[in-house]
């Protein structure tokens, strides 16, 4: 039997409730909801599908055009919408974050394109499948708007003039551009669905450069870490992520997702597997960091069930874990510091990485060694760091004094 909506948006709140989320959200989320009971009211509708809820947040931009209410309030309750519209979908209610703004692909491409990113989930490391799966759907989206709905109508016109659209977007890196579409169309014709070799247009003719970006100075750490302020919850969580950033050298992904298991008090050492690469890494948990950590834990960490070490603010206290939490963290203490962060500057939380890896090699720890400590899987991603020391490139260079030289005028 089907509830009525009335029915539905009260199950959603008592969701909400059991989460936990604050009171005055739920109150909030309430008001949303007589707001999308009123509509559905005047439009008779009985099953609120995501369809019904797209047109509910267009009539909503309709009053925020006309000034009856905010946007903010707007973008509220296209979400409250589409909780409800998943509800009925599939009686699970999602918080997290959606793209409302989705191409929607055929049942056909959606299933190409869910069959191909099973295939290369255990070959890639998440980052790469993300990548790969993202061209991967711009291209098929492409593919429909051409009028070839289906993969047996792909022929090399097809990827040429994608690639011909899509390459001013990817002047320095296109082989982000043309490497997943060559994975897309092996894996095609590894199930042959397509005969069409594109390898001529999909080559790379230059190797991708890799920049070099720049460590933190001393005076940047010093003052990044003077403008958090310890006495509050989010300076205490702020302060033991980037402390842990810096001693460690782990990248945010594994920080965000450090398990209150992954650290062993007692031999002061942290056990993680890498997000990113899978292997397992083992690491010092130096005092300065484990500090900062315990006084996060013991003083300012939500008292929930949650596995996780580091968590939101707000409720539902969950892990955080939007790579623009990170971005987030060096905007707040940035911004004071008199070094603000520019399009690839560097600048970014990666640098702490950067900054630990150059750090070592400084103080004469062998290459192989920092690579072990970064968790690198070969040692040409940890020779990068050498471009960083610039003592050690110093050191590198010919000594010409021993051979005489004149200084010649213009004539």
């Amino acid at each position: 039997m089907i509830k009525t909506i009335e029915e539905s948006t009260k199950d959603v709140l008592h969701i909400l409730e059991a989460i936990p989320l604050a009171s005055a959200s739920i109150r909030y989320y309430g008001y949303c909801y007589q707001n999308i009971l009123h509509y559905c009211s005047e439009n008779s509708i009985q099953y609120f599908s995501y369809e019904n809820a797209a047109d509910f947040f267009s009539t909503q931009m309709n009053r925020v055009a006309n000034e009856e209410i905010g946007k903010t309030y707007a973008l509220t309750m296209r979400k409250a919408a589409f909780m409800l519209a998943d509800y009925y979908a599939t009686g699970i209610v999602f918080l997290k974050r959606r793209n409302y703004h989705a191409c929607p692909l055929s049942d056909d491409y959606r299933k190409v394109l869910t069959d191909f990113e099973t295939s290369i989930t255990d070959s890639l490391a998440e980052g790469s499948v993300g990548l790969v799966v993202q061209m991967t759907k711009k291209f098929l989206i492409y593919l429909d708007e051409q009028g070839c709905d289906n993969i047996s109508s792909l022929d090399i016109s097809h990827i040429r003039s994608f690639i011909i659209k899509e390459a001013p977007k990817h002047i320095g890196n296109r082989i982000n551009l043309t490497w997943p579409i060559k994975k897309f169309l092996k894996y095609l014709s590894s199930i042959d669905l397509t005969d069409v070799n594109a390898e001529l247009i999909l080559t790379n003719p230059v190797p991708s450069k890799k920049k070099v970006l720049p460590h933190l100075e001393d005076m940047e750490i010093e003052a990044l870490f003077s403008n958090v302020d310890k006495n509050t919850v989010s300076g205490k969580r702020d302060y033991a992520i980037m402390k842990l950033a810096l001693d460690t050298g782990l990248r945010w992904s594994d920080i965000s997702g450090m398990k209150l298991t992954d650290i062993d008090w007692r031999k002061k050492e942290i056990h993680i597997v890498q997000k990113k690469t899978k292997t397992n890494l083992e690491l010092p948990l130096t005092v300065g960091a484990g500090n900062a950590v315990a006084d996060y834990i013991l003083n300012a960490r939500p008292k929930c069930d949650s596995e996780y070490i580091f968590l939101r603010l707000r409720r539902p206290y969950d892990r955080i874990q939007a790579r623009s939490s990170a971005t987030n963290i060096m905007k707040r203490y940035q911004s004071d510091t008199g070094f603000i962060h520019h399009a690839g500057d560097g600048k970014t939380f990666q640098a702490f990485r950067r900054t630990m890896g150059t750090n070592l090699l400084k103080s004469n720890v062998p290459l192989t060694t920092v690579s072990q400590i970064l968790g690198h899987n070969s040692l040409e991603s940890t020779k990068r760091y050498l471009s960083l020391h610039d003592e050690m490139l110093l050191s590198c260079c010919m000594d010409i004094s021993i051979y005489a030289t004149e200084k010649e005028g213009l004539r």
